[in-house]
C-alpha cells in the first residue's frame, strides 16, 4: 500500500474513494439494467405463448411495446444522463473543497470568493493558479473535462434536446446524439443527448485523470 505522507495524498485517496464509488454505481446500475430488460422480454414471451389466437397475440405485442421501450431505451437515457450530472457535481464539489482549503491557508494571498461567476469550474482553476501556479486548463484531460460540461449543461438546462451547433458537435464527436425522436406539433426529428454506459465508464476515467494531474501538480509547494 502507497505511504500516505502528505495532506495532499490524504487529499488524493479521498477523491479516488468518492470517484471508485460512482464507477461501482454504474457498473451496478448497466447490470440491472441488463437483468431488467432480460427479465421484461422473458415475461412477455411467457404471457404471449399463453394467447392461442394470433390477432389476440399481435395486439399483446403491440400493447407490450411500449413498456419494452422504456426498459430498453426511455430508462437507460433518464439514468445515464442523470449519472452523468452527478460525476460533474463531484468534480465541481471537489475541485471547490480543494481551492477553498488553498484560500484558507493562503488568506493573504487570495479570496475564495473570487469562485463566483458563470463558469463556475474556470474560476475555480484561475484561482488555484494565482495560489499555486498550478494551470489546470494545461492538463492533458482538460479538454475532456470541458466537454463534459458541455454536455452535463445541456442535460441540466435543455433537458438533452440539443439545439446549439457546439453542442451537437460535441454529442456527435462522441456518438451520443440520438435522432430518432419525433417532434409532434412539426414533425420534424428531435436531436437528443443520449448519454452511453461506454461514454460515462470514460468520463470517469477522465475524472480521475484530471485529480491525479491536480494533486500530482500540488505536491511542490505547501499548499495546504
Amino acid at each position: 500500500m502507497k505511504r500516505l505522507e502528505t495532506r495532499i495524498d490524504w487529499l488524493s485517496i479521498g477523491t479516488d474513494i468518492k470517484i471508485n464509488e460512482l464507477r461501482d454505481y454504474l457498473d451496478t446500475l448497466n447490470k440491472q439494467l441488463g437483468f431488467m430488460v432480460t427479465d421484461y422480454e422473458a415475461k412477455t414471451e411467457s404471457l404471449a405463448n399463453r394467447i392461442e389466437d394470433e390477432r389476440e397475440r399481435d395486439e399483446f405485442y403491440e400493447f407490450s411495446a411500449s413498456e419494452y421501450w422504456n426498459y430498453k431505451e426511455t430508462f437507460p437515457l433518464i439514468l445515464l444522463n442523470s449519472f452523468h450530472v452527478s460525476v460533474y457535481t463531484l468534480l465541481e464539489s471537489e475541485i471547490y473543497s480543494v481551492a477553498r482549503r488553498i484560500g484558507k491557508k493562503q488568506q493573504q494571498l487570495f479570496d475564495v470568493s473570487e469562485l463566483g461567476g458563470s463558469d463556475y469550474l474556470k474560476s475555480a482553476s484561475k484561482y488555484i493558479n494565482k495560489l499555486t501556479g498550478t494551470n489546470i486548463q494545461d492538463f492533458t484531460s482538460w479538454p475532456q473535462i470541458q466537454d463534459g460540461r458541455t454536455l452535463r449543461n445541456n442535460i441540466v438546462h435543455s433537458n438533452g434536446i440539443l439545439t446549439k451547433p457546439h453542442d451537437i458537435d460535441v454529442a456527435k464527436h462522441y456518438k451520443l446524439m440520438n435522432e430518432t425522436n419525433i417532434e409532434i406539433s412539426s414533425g420534424r426529428s428531435i436531436k437528443r443527448l443520449s448519454i452511453t454506459y461506454d461514454y460515462s465508464k470514460s468520463f470517469v476515467k477522465t475524472l480521475k485523470y484530471f485529480f491525479s494531474e491536480l494533486y500530482e501538480g500540488m505536491k511542490v509547494g505547501d499548499y495546504l
